[in-house]
């Protein structure tokens, strides 16, 4: 698990790559990393929580490797400057369907 605001605030972060052994990002781990550029998500991740990466600004991209959408918190990528969320492409309608990911349905593409 990463936890709670793990690295909230945490400006000189830039990238992140959360492994596989990760199933679980708690609420606001990320929060206003305003550098963070992108992200990978590994395929074990079940929960992304609550504001997770809100307010990360400079996002060009989150990768979300699971096949099966990870539960999703209230607010999880909102102020992250429209990026693009890749998913599976064989999961593309799930994610663009499943709760709370479905509000950010137009972002959501497939991994190629």
């Amino acid at each position: 698990t990463i936890g709670i605001s793990a690295f909230d605030h945490c400006t000189s972060l830039t990238s992140c790559t959360i492994g596989n052994s990760v199933t679980s990002i708690s609420k606001k781990a990320f929060y206003y990393c305003t550098s963070l550029t992108t992200c990978t998500i590994g395929n074990s991740v079940t929960s992304i929580g609550e504001a997770a990466f809100y307010g990360c600004q400079s996002l060009t991209s989150v990768t979300v490797e699971a096949t099966t959408p990870p539960t999703l918190g209230r607010n999880a990528f909102e102020y992250t400057n429209g990026c693009p969320i890749y998913v599976p492409a064989q999961s593309l309608d799930a994610y663009k369907s499943a709760s709370r990911w479905s509000s950010y349905a137009s972002r959501i593409q497939p991994i190629t």
